[in-house]
This record gives C-alpha cells, structure tokens and sequence, in this order.
C-alpha cells in the first residue's frame, strides 16, 4: 500500500505499521480508506482473433493490453467501457456481455493503485477500423492460440483471458 505520512484533515503523523485497508490518525480520528479503483476491459475477438492494445504509456509501455480503462465518477462500467474504447481506438461495440472480474495491481507515479478490473466480450462479424489514440500506440490481432501470455501488461488481464480460453473450451 502507498505510505501517506501524515492525516489530510489535521496534519498530524500517522501511525501505518498494522494497517493495510485504511488509516487512521491517533489524533483526530480522521479514517482515510484506500478503496479499490475500478477499471474496465474488454475480450474483443473476431475470426479466432483477439484483439490487443499496445501500451503507449507507464505503467508497463509497450506491453499488450486489453481495450479498456478506469470508471470515472459517476459512470457506469458500461458507460466507461463505452467511453474508453472511443477514446483509444475510435468504435463502439454492440452490446458486450460481462465475464469476469479479477483483482490487480497498478503502479503510477509512485503510488500503488488496487484495483478490480471487469471483463466485457464481444465477437465481431467484420474487422473494425481502428485508430489507436489516448494511451494505445499500435493494436495487434493475435490468434487466440497462441497469446503472449508474457508480453501481457497485467496480472488481471491474464486471468481473464485464462478465464476465457477456458470457458471456450468448455462449450
């Protein structure tokens, strides 16, 4: 967890050794929780292909990612979902159905985000035309046998399409 030395509402240092979920100041009693974030991906695929999204930026720039990003305030996943993909790659999909979620672990600037990541699909009838923008420098179609599990960016990410792949082979 980030280590935050003194209490936002009095100032005063705090005592952080045994807490992992929140802290508390001795002083004035303020609690600040650390709340997970939530963030949302998407498993696109079209012709036994699963669509990837380079990272662009840190953390993890260059490795594969799934489209998707944080929910911002007052928006649903959905919503989020809808937004994120307009913003890095110019689509919109029809309807993605929810997977799975997986808890994660996302370092930016000096501060260790945790976070749930939850894991839309949708199957495409036809190649979209993409335009990587926002934090996606390039995308990749990779066959979905043969993933670069560990080219993959983050934990939660490789979970879900386990989860996938797995679910897949099921029916």
């Amino acid at each position: 967890m980030t280590a935050f030395k003194y209490c936002p509402a009095c100032g005063s240092q705090l005592q952080t050794e045994k807490l992992t979920k929140f802290f508390l100041c001795q002083r004035c009693g303020y609690t600040l929780f650390m709340n997970t974030a939530a963030a949302t991906s998407v498993i696109i695929e079209y012709k036994d292909k699963i669509l990837f999204a380079v990272r662009a930026k840190e953390p993890s720039s260059g490795k594969l990612d799934l489209p998707g990003g944080f929910v911002d305030y007052d928006e649903t996943a959905e919503q989020a979902l809808e937004r994120e993909l307009m913003e890095e790659l110019s689509i919109t999909l029809p309807e993605p159905g929810y997977l799975c979620s997986f808890p994660n672990v996302y370092p930016y600037k000096n501060v260790t985000y945790r976070t749930v990541d939850l894991f839309y699909t949708a199957t495409l009838d036809c190649e979209p035309a993409l335009k990587p923008a926002d934090d996606v420098s390039d995308v990749k179609w990779i066959n979905k046998n043969s993933i670069p599990f560990e080219e993959i960016a983050f934990s939660s990410v490789r979970n879900a399409l386990h989860y996938y792949l797995d679910s897949a082979n099921r029916e």
